[in-house]
């Protein structure tokens, strides 16, 4: 899920124009949570895909 408006109008930025450490770190396990869905999602597109195309050669399709 990704992170709403409110969360990313939230992120605080330290004096040097860094950004907080754990704003920072929770930006990172949300990328990572995100993009671990994005490849769960194609590994199972590719996976129905596959299954599908066995399937039609087998049927003759």
């Amino acid at each position: 899920m990704p992170m709403s408006a409110v969360e990313l109008s939230s992120i605080k930025w330290e004096e040097n124009g860094e950004m907080s450490a754990q704003d920072a770190l929770n930006l990172v396990c949300q990328l990572t949570k995100t993009e671990e869905h994005d490849l769960a999602s194609s590994r199972l597109e590719l996976e129905t895909s596959s299954a599908h195309s066995s399937s039609s050669v087998k049927n003759g399709d």
